[in-house]
């Protein structure tokens, strides 16, 4: 990514999270309050939407920083679900994940390969993700 790099650990530690929001956020969680997918992710959106206003009372700046990020992951993560993946009863959730995987490593080639250095790199590289599906 445009502020470390990407690397493999990286790759790895982001699909274990995004497979456990699927698995335990979705499946187990929905399981144990009889919920379909689709309440599952409306449940899990809810409270990521209600939490990020709050988030302002953690005072810690870098602890408030890594909080939001998370947050703010799993709320797009989810989004992605719901758009790739409901219909099919999430059957193919792996598949998604792999595209959100390449989407990053996308990300990552392009600024290192091409953009990095470039006085406007941070918009090229915006423009060139905003045409990126997942």
């Amino acid at each position: 990514m445009p502020v470390c790099g990407f690397n493999q650990k990286m790759l790895e530690g982001l699909t274990a999270f995004s497979e456990g929001l699927v698995e335990h956020g979705l499946f187990h969680r929905g399981e144990q309050n009889g919920e379909t997918l689709e309440q599952g992710i409306r449940r899990e959106l809810s409270d990521m939407v209600r939490l990020l206003p709050e988030l302002n009372r953690i005072d810690d700046v870098a602890k408030r920083e890594m909080t939001e990020g998370v947050v703010k992951y799993a709320l797009g993560f989810y989004m992605n679900m719901r758009k790739n993946g409901v219909e099919g009863g999430l059957r193919d959730y792996k598949e998604v994940i792999g595209r959100v995987m390449g989407y990053f490593q996308e990300m990552d080639s392009k600024y290192y390969g091409e953009l990095e250095g470039r006085p406007e790199d941070m918009r090229e590289l915006t423009e060139h993700l905003n045409f990126k599906q997942i």
